[in-house]
């Protein structure tokens, strides 16, 4: 009721406005145990329905996709808000502004967002000291994600330098790490999904990974063909990766009427549910029992979390949802698991 009251107020200012000023408030509360306690408060007693995937223990399905907390900024605050697990970024190996303002849209009518980011962020050595700060604090309690990404100005030849980069600076502070090249807002990023491509990304990840032992899925875009999706489901395998987060926003703006006239950005949320259920279905059936399927788009509610569950999904990310539901959208959605 609180939120609802909030949201409205909210929602008449800039969406990446309120995102930042949300964001702040978030990690001045999580830096004390009262704030942390008062958040808490407000997300619920969250179900327990642990979950082993990836060599680690997850309280529950339901973690934060990455975008949200670009810089590790927040972790203390949104675990008390009941995620299971957090992926941090996406993280550049150099500090970038991304693209040109307004690049959020909102669009409530359709329980959907988009945005033309292009990965503004701090830099991986920022998020670096922020996690390893934390974790001598012992205020991390939760897996920690992080998802690997490109600088805009690094060359399509170049990108596995920046992969590699940002992996072996982080390697000791995430908990598992996922290859970005979906993301619909940094110029041909989506090409280096194909399977020669993707490779090139790859073998110098595996090799620091020999080294250094952390689970490392690719996030794949819902705008994929099916015989695109299969072919990649089966380079993880061959590979031995340890799974796919599917999938991004889609460049798809015709289902939501207003967003259509935008020229620019990914789409998330409710529209998105069909294609992820479908994909769920289909890299499942692709992937190796043992290999994690993290299912991403539109799922928001209690129902469409026990139909990706049944379908296969091993975890589940949210972030479009948290936006519209606030403190206890991993709460609610949990009731989907019993």
């Amino acid at each position: 009721m609180i939120y609802s009251v909030l949201k409205r107020l909210l929602f008449l200012r800039d969406p990446e406005r309120v995102h930042d000023l949300m964001l702040a408030r978030l990690a001045t509360a999580g830096n004390s145990a009262a704030g942390r306690a008062l958040l808490h408060s407000f997300a619920g007693a969250p179900i327990s329905s642990p979950v082993h995937a990836m060599g680690l223990l997850f309280p529950h399905p339901i973690g934060l996709a990455a975008g949200f907390d670009k810089n590790a900024s927040a972790i203390p605050a949104l675990q008390a808000l009941n995620f299971s697990f957090l992926e941090i970024g996406t993280v550049t190996p150099r500090p970038q502004p991304g693209n040109p303002k307004p690049r959020v849209w909102r669009f409530p009518e359709a329980n959907t967002l988009v945005n033309a980011l292009g990965f503004p962020g701090e830099g991986m050595n920022v998020v670096r000291e922020r996690l390893e700060e934390l974790r001598e604090r012992k205020l991390i309690r939760v897996p920690i994600g992080i998802n690997l990404g490109k600088n805009k100005d690094t060359s399509a030849e170049s990108a596995p330098s920046d992969y590699l980069a940002v992996f072996r600076e982080l390697s000791d502070a995430g908990d598992y790490f996922v290859v970005n090249v979906s993301s619909p807002n940094t110029p041909g990023l989506r090409d280096m999904q194909s399977v020669e491509s993707l490779k090139l990304i790859l073998h110098p990840l595996l090799e620091l990974r020999a080294k250094s032992p952390k689970p490392l899925l690719v996030k794949i875009a819902p705008d994929l063909s099916n015989d695109d999706v299969i072919a990649i489901a089966r380079l993880v395998r061959e590979f031995a990766l340890d799974g796919i987060v599917s999938a991004n926003t889609t460049i798809n703006r015709a289902q939501v009427p207003r967003a259509a006239s935008l020229d620019r950005g990914g789409l998330s949320g409710s529209p998105l549910y069909p294609r992820t259920l479908h994909l769920a279905k289909l890299l499942r059936s692709e992937l190796k029992a043992e290999q994690t399927l993290i299912a991403v788009g539109g799922i928001d509610s209690a129902g469409r979390v026990k139909e990706m569950l049944e379908a296969g999904a091993n975890l589940i990310q949210i972030y479009t949802a948290f936006i519209y539901e606030g403190p206890r959208a991993v709460r609610n959605l949990l009731e989907g698991i019993g």
